[in-house]
C-alpha cells in the first residue's frame, strides 16, 4: 500500500508538469495558426479551464476509485498531448478554407474540439486520485493534493520557459515533459501485476517517443499549413519556417507570411517613398523588413551607415544562409526589440523605415503609438523623415478602416508638421518637418536611381482620385492611440469581427448568464474559491497584455508569466493545509 500511495503522489505531480507544458505549447501553436493576438490566448485559456472544469465536475459523483483505471487515465494524459498537436496541425485545413483567416466563433469550436478530450482527462484525473487514495490507510487531504498538483504545475512551467522553449521544438518537449509520467504509470500497472497492460504501455509508449523524436514527421505536420519547407526552427519568439514555391523563396513568423523574395514591390515602394525626399542619405534606420531586396534599394542612396532591427536573431540567421540577406560593411544588425533600440540609441538617423505588420496586438501597435513616434522624432535629423505603411484597399475604404488610418494620421501629425499618405499597394505613410512630394518619379530622376516598378507603375497606380479619396477619409478629430489607449488595436479587433460577420456580444449574452445563474447555485465556500480564480485569472491576463504593451514579445514570456502566477499560490496552498 506504501508503494501505492507514494506512485500516486509521484503521479499528481508528474501530471502537472506534463498538463502544463502541454498547455503552454498548446498556446503557442494556436498563436500560429491564427496570427497571435491576445483573443487567441485568452480563448485558449478559458476553454482549457471551462473544460478542465467540466472534468473534475464528471469525477464528483464517483464514491471510490480504482489504481488500475486511475493509472491506464495518468497513462492517456502523458500520450495524448502529441496527437492534441497533431490533431490542431492537421484538421485546419479540413474545417477552414485554406489561406483564410477564420472568424471569432470558429476559432473558439476549433480550440474546444481540439483541446476537449485531453482537458477532460486532466480535470477528471486530479479530484479521482483522492477517491483512489480514500481506500488508503493514510490518505492525503484534498489541500495536500492542490499543493502536489501545485508543485507539479510550477516544475512544468520552469521546465518548459527556462529549459525546452530554448532547446526544443513542440514534438521533443512534450516527450520530455512526458516520460516522467509514463514511468510512473508503467510501474503502477508493474505493482499490480496488469502484464498485458505492461506490454501494451510499452508498445504505445515506443510509438510515441518514435513520432516525438522524428523530425521528418514533425515537419510533414507542417506542410498543409506552409507548403514545401525548406527550413523550420521553433525560435522561443515564435516559429520560424522558410517555404519554397520554386522560384519564390517566404519567411513565416508565427504563421504570417514575412517576407517573400519575388516581392520587389514592397520593397521599392517602402523604401524610395521615404528616401527619395531626402537629398543627402547618410544613416537609415530600418526596423524589420530588411531581408531581400530591401537593403539593394537602401543601397542606392549610398548611405554611410545602415541599422537593421530585427526581434528574432532566427530570422536573420536563417536568412544570411540561404543568400537573402548579405552582410556588409555599412550594414549593422541588431537582434533585440525595435522600440527598446529606438529608446536607448542616440544615433540620428535621416531616415526611419518602419516595415511590420498590421497593429492588431498590442505588440505590434507599441510602434504606431503617441510615445512611439515621440521616440522616434527624437532619433532623426531636422530634416529627418519617417514611414510606414498600413492595409487598405486602394478602390473602397471602409469606415472601420477610416477611422484605423485617421488614428494613426492624428497620432503622427502630433510630432511631425507634415504626414503625406502615398496610395501605393498600401497606405504608405511619410512623416516629417520638411516638404514631401508625391511625385516620387521626378525625385527619382533627380537623384539618378533606376527603380523597375516605380519608374513604370507609380502614376497609373497613385492617382489623383485615389489621393483625394484617401485624404477625404481622414477625420481630423479622431482619436489618439496610445500605449495604454491601444486605439488602432480596438479598431482591428472590430474590423476583424465585421470581416467575418460576427460579434462578441452572443459570446457574452450567454456567458454572462450561465456565471449568474453558477453563483447563484453554488455553496458559499464555493463561491469564495470561483471569485478568488475569477480575479486571479483576470490579474493574470492583464499582466499578460501589459507585458506585450512594455517588452513586445509574450511568445516567449507567456510560459514564464503563467509560471510565476503558479509560484505564488503554492505559499497560500502551503498555508491551507496547516489551518485546521
Amino acid at each position: 500500500m506504501i508503494g501505492e500511495r507514494r506512485l500516486i503522489i509521484w503521479s499528481i505531480i508528474a501530471t502537472g508538469i506534463s498538463s502544463v507544458v502541454t498547455q503552454l505549447i498548446t498556446i503557442r501553436e494556436f498563436l500560429t495558426q491564427f496570427h497571435g493576438n491576445e483573443i487567441t490566448i485568452s480563448l485558449v485559456l478559458f476553454a482549457w479551464l471551462i473544460v478542465n472544469a467540466l472534468g473534475s465536475l464528471i469525477a464528483k459523483p464517483f464514491k471510490s476509485g480504482s489504481f488500475i483505471l486511475y493509472s491506464i487515465l495518468t497513462f492517456l494524459i502523458a500520450v495524448w498531448s502529441l496527437p492534441q498537436i497533431i490533431f490542431i496541425r492537421l484538421l485546419r485545413d479540413y474545417i477552414f478554407i485554406h489561406g483564410v483567416s477564420p472568424g471569432f466563433y470558429r476559432i473558439f469550436y476549433y480550440i474546444i474540439i481540439a483541446i476537449t478530450p485531453y482537458c477532460l482527462l486532466v480535470g477528471f484525473v486530479l479530484p479521482y486520485s483522492l477517491k483512489v487514495m480514500g481506500s488508503f490507510s493514510n490518505p492525503i487531504r484534498t489541500g495536500t493534493l492542490y499543493v502536489l498538483d501545485n508543485i507539479g504545475d510550477i516544475g512544468g512551467g520552469v521546465l518548459f520557459s527556462f529549459f525546452l522553449v530554448y532547446w526544443f521544438k513542440p514534438f521533443k518537449a512534450l516527450v520530455v515533459s512526458s516520460i516522467g509520467l509514463i514511468l510512473i504509470s508503467i510501474m503502477m500497472v508493474l505493482v499490480k501485476r496488469r502484464y498485458y497492460l505492461i506490454i501494451l504501455f510499452s508498445i504505445i509508449s515506443v510509438g510515441f517517443f518514435y513520432i516525438g523524436f522524428s523530425g521528418d514527421i514533425e515537419l510533414w505536420t507542417l506542410e498543409g499549413q506552409y507548403g514545401k519547407i525548406l527550413s523550420y526552427m521553433e525560435s522561443p519568439y515564435g516559429r520560424i519556417v522558410i517555404s519554397s514555391e520554386y522560384p519564390q523563396h517566404t519567411f513565416w513568423e508565427s504563421g504570417v507570411p514575412f517576407y517573400s523574395d519575388a516581392n520587389i514591390v514592397n520593397s521599392e515602394e517602402k523604401v524610395h517613398y521615404p528616401l527619395c525626399q531626402l537629398s543627402n542619405v547618410k544613416r537609415v534606420l530600418l526596423i524589420s523588413g530588411g531581408l531581400g531586396e530591401t537593403l539593394k534599394e537602401v543601397k542606392k542612396y549610398h548611405p554611410e551607415r545602415i541599422d537593421y532591427v530585427e526581434l528574432d536573431p532566427y530570422m536573420t540567421e536563417s536568412a544570411i544562409q540561404l543568400g537573402v540577406l548579405k552582410k556588409d560593411s555599412n550594414v549593422n544588425i541588431y537582434n533585440m526589440d525595435g522600440r527598446r533600440f529606438v529608446k536607448s540609441t542616440n544615433i540620428k538617423y535621416d531616415a526611419v523605415i518602419i516595415d511590420l505588420p498590421e497593429p492588431d496586438t498590442f505588440q505590434i501597435n507599441r510602434f504606431y503609438t503617441d510615445e512611439f513616434f515621440q521616440m522616434a522624432k527624437r532619433i532623426l535629423t531636422p530634416e529627418g523623415v519617417l514611414s510606414f505603411n498600413l492595409e487598405y484597399s486602394p478602390n473602397y475604404i471602409s469606415r472601420v478602416r477610416s477611422k484605423k488610418l485617421s488614428i494613426i494620421y492624428n497620432t503622427a501629425r502630433r510630432h511631425f508638421k507634415d504626414v503625406l499618405i502615398i496610395p501605393g499597394m498600401q497606405a504608405y505613410f511619410i512623416c516629417r518637418d520638411g516638404p514631401i512630394t508625391y511625385d516620387i518619379p521626378e525625385r527619382l530622376k533627380k537623384l539618378s536611381i533606376e527603380t523597375s516598378y516605380i519608374k513604370g507603375f507609380y502614376r497609373g497606380n497613385v492617382t489623383d482620385e485615389r489621393i483625394m479619396m484617401i485624404n477625404g477619409i481622414i477625420k481630423k478629430d479622431a482619436n489618439i492611440n496610445r500605449d495604454f489607449e491601444p486605439r488602432a488595436v480596438s479598431i482591428m479587433f472590430r474590423e476583424w469581427f465585421f470581416k467575418h460577420g460576427s460579434s462578441p456580444r452572443v459570446f457574452f449574452i450567454i456567458l454572462i448568464p450561465l456565471t449568474i445563474l453558477y453563483v447563484f447555485l453554488i455553496k458559499r465556500e464555493e463561491y469564495l474559491l470561483f471569485t478568488t480564480g475569477m480575479c486571479n485569472m483576470s490579474a493574470e491576463m492583464l499582466i499578460i497584455l501589459t507585458f506585450q504593451i512594455i517588452h513586445g514579445y509574450v511568445y516567449l514570456k507567456v510560459g514564464a508569466i503563467i509560471t510565476s502566477f503558479l509560484g505564488g499560490l503554492l505559499p497560500g496552498a502551503i498555508l491551507g493545509t496547516w489551518v485546521k
